[in-house]
């Protein structure tokens, strides 16, 4: 599966007190979900299922502020965000079958802190609980009947059986800024696998590094990478278990905001 996400966020900021503020925090998501997925039928044929979709999220949160010792703590929920997914199975007849579902990609909440603890020196950390186990099975079925195989409407052809359980990400580390322009950051992550054996998503640990360059009052851009393992479990389906072991995983991100 992969998806990409064009997002809007905006904020509003209101003074609370002599140097403190409380921000108020809302965005949109457009999504784009797309997937793919062979099995071997009881024919020993390979069938191929390809779906895609495309939807819309939303975001609400509030965050308290007092720059005067970098301290910032925030809370965003974000929303389910629900797709009709469409797509094809090739490989049961010889004829491509249309085929759709309903699903929901879950919920979260997130809640990050910082605060200084030293002069140019700050200490971070935040908590993310995603609602996974609201997917358990997604089932595909045909669109379109099929007479002549004696298929009708609303047949589940097919299913991707996940049953994920709940997604926690808990995550601490530091920050220093070398001057007016440069800043960098250091963090340790920790993300608890969803997976309860029926997929490969065991639990991840990184280790982050990031830069950050402030051209000027308006322009900031943000260089970060990580790099960390994929850690070992068992798979199983419905006919078999088998093992995998560790995995290394990276990753790299270049970032630019613009403030008006």
């Amino acid at each position: 599966m992969s998806s990409h996400d064009l997002g809007l966020n905006c904020s509003y900021q209101l003074a609370v007190g002599e140097g403190s503020f409380v921000r108020l925090l809302g965005g949109l998501s457009y999504q784009e979900l797309s997937g793919y997925q062979t099995k071997m039928l009881p024919n020993q044929a390979i069938a191929t299922l390809d779906v895609g979709g495309r939807s819309w999220g939303w975001r609400l949160g509030a965050a308290y502020e007092v720059p005067e010792i970098a301290l910032r703590a925030s809370v965003v929920y974000q929303s389910k965000v629900k797709y009709d997914l469409g797509g094809t199975i090739e490989g049961v007849i010889p004829q491509a079958l249309n085929i759709g579902s309903d699903v929901s990609l879950p919920q979260s909440v997130e809640f990050k802190f910082q605060t200084g603890i030293a002069p140019d020196w700050i200490a971070m950390a935040s908590v993310k609980w995603t609602d996974w186990k609201s997917i358990q099975v997604v089932p595909f079925a045909l669109t379109d009947a099929i007479p002549a195989y004696g298929l009708a409407s609303g047949r589940v052809m097919s299913s991707l059986d996940l049953y994920f359980r709940d997604g926690w990400t808990v995550s601490g580390g530091v920050g220093h800024k070398f001057n007016d322009q440069w800043s960098g950051a250091a963090t340790l992550t920790w993300d608890r696998g969803t997976t309860t054996g029926w997929t490969s998503q065991t639990d991840v640990w990184l280790l982050g590094a990031g830069a950050n360059y402030k051209a000027n009052d308006h322009l900031d851009i943000k260089l970060a990478g990580a790099l960390g393992f994929l850690t070992s479990g068992t798979f199983r389906d419905k006919v078999s278990t088998s093992e995998f072991g560790t995995d290394l995983v990276k990753g790299f991100t270049v970032a630019a905001k613009l403030k008006f």
